[in-house]
């Protein structure tokens, strides 16, 4: 069975101040647990605008938040990894950006695969 692409739009996972939107992490859980219950397997794809990720600061608080949301769905076996973010290689320092966002994720989900 070949994985789901299950986008995870920034403008939703993040609220107005910044801070995570608990709320919608939890449902985000509960749909890979769902699909999780039926042998379903996901790679979760960050979807944010060119625009939200005008530079190198934000490219790093957007890798900060997919960590989060990493840490909030820790627990489904339906994850198998993320995509990387495709702005981040057209990005000043591109390829560190990519590898940082790999690193980070890595950190704690070290069974994570990454798509491009």
């Amino acid at each position: 069975m070949e994985a789901q692409k299950v986008e995870v739009p920034y403008k939703e996972m993040v609220l107005a101040d910044g801070s995570p939107n608990e709320s919608w992490l939890a449902g985000l859980r509960s749909s890979l647990k769902a699909m999780e219950e039926k042998g379903g397997e996901a790679m979760l794809f960050p979807l944010f605008t060119e625009r939200e990720c005008k530079d190198v600061d934000a490219a790093l608080e957007i890798t900060a938040a997919y960590k989060h949301c990493a840490r909030r769905v820790k627990d489904c076996a339906s994850v198998k990894g993320f995509f990387v973010p495709p702005v981040f290689r057209d990005m000043d320092r591109g390829a560190e950006l990519v590898e940082n966002f790999k690193t980070e994720l890595l950190e704690k989900h070290p069974h994570y695969v990454f798509a491009d």
